[in-house]
């Protein structure tokens, strides 16, 4: 029988969510650390669930929820941005 996996106060008011929730019922942040990269209707979107402190989606590099909510930051602020470099092909 697999073990289910315990449950984490929330990150931004320390409330134990319920087993089902997705959000914190106090202050609305989500409970687990979804990617952020959703499925529509012309992509399949990842919505991996990763670790507590990952800015970035370790399966496809998209910013994950606790990131976009203000839950933690970025440890290189300058990271999944492209660079100002422009690349020009030799003719």
């Amino acid at each position: 029988m697999a073990k289910k996996a315990e449950l984490e106060p929330c990150l931004r008011c320390g409330k134990l969510p319920g087993e089902n929730d997705k959000y914190c019922t106090d202050c609305g942040a989500p409970v687990q650390n979804r990617c952020f990269d959703e499925p529509g209707p012309l992509k399949k979107g990842c919505r991996h669930v990763n670790g507590r402190t990952a800015a970035y989606c370790a399966k496809c590099g998209e910013p994950t929820l606790f990131l976009l909510h203000g839950l933690i930051n970025p440890v290189h602020t300058s990271a999944n941005k492209p660079s100002n470099f422009s690349f020009i092909p030799k003719i």
